[in-house]
């Protein structure tokens, strides 16, 4: 079978689809967690439960229930819950654990809802959250009726602070992506999650606002750069 540059740009945004998935597993010094399973408690509908273990052995599996909104009744985002999950696995006993009730499956199951309404308060993000949030506002499918403005070919983190998206328009597809710089941290140096803005404003800059903020850089992985750094931020 013959691949002509648009299928071949497709299994690249599909291959950016599914490693972005990946870019933030739970890493805990030397040791990682990776999720096992999701699933819906019959006991309790206001929770997602998470199962995660250490990938080798299915009787490190531990549970825990996520709430799905805040304590104002208002939903939490994906991200938060991630960051707070990961929080809460590093912070937890073995005794905890020991004394926890089990599942049908033998699993242990902690509630992380005390932990994620205070993570709530005051939430604490890693680089990698960062880059996972900036990329997935391009991976996310569209609409059947709209087709989607932008497409995620790839991503990379520049440095602790920029991360580049490569993104291709529909028009663009047998083309190299473009190259777009994020910031990934506010101007007090905090780790944000979400350039919406970004999202938002990119389809229109394309219509001729764009090149404006095109950079000198030599990037062998796109046909150009556009740093939207100073212009999302004031820097």
């Amino acid at each position: 079978m013959t691949w002509d540059e648009t299928g071949l740009s497709g299994l690249q945004a599909q291959l950016a689809h599914e490693v972005l998935g990946r870019a933030t597993a739970f890493t805990l010094g030397p040791d990682v967690r990776l999720v096992r399973g999701v699933v819906t408690p019959s006991e309790r509908s206001d929770v997602g439960r998470v199962v995660v273990w250490d990938g080798q052995r299915l009787d490190s599996s531990v549970a825990y229930d996520l709430p799905l909104t805040d304590r104002h009744g208002g939903n939490i985002p994906t991200g938060h819950l991630m960051a707070a999950l990961r929080d809460t696995l590093a912070d937890h006993s073995e005794h905890e654990v020991e004394q926890a009730p089990r599942d049908a499956f033998g699993i242990p199951v902690l509630d992380a809802s005390p932990a994620v309404h205070t993570f709530m308060t005051e939430p604490r993000f890693h680089l990698p959250d960062a880059l996972h949030a900036a990329a997935s506002a391009f991976a996310a499918p569209p609409e059947p009726e709209e087709p989607a403005e932008l497409r995620l070919r790839g991503f990379l983190l520049l440095d602790e602070a920029t991360c580049r998206l490569y993104l291709d328009t529909p028009e663009s597809e047998s083309a190299p992506p473009f190259g777009v710089d994020l910031p990934l941290r506010d101007e007090d140096g905090s780790v944000v999650v979400g350039v919406t803005a970004a999202h938002t404003a990119l389809p229109v800059l394309l219509l001729g606002e764009l090149e404006r903020l095109r950079k000198d850089a030599n990037d062998p992985y796109c046909c150009a750069v556009y740093d939207l750094v100073p212009w999302l931020t004031g820097r």
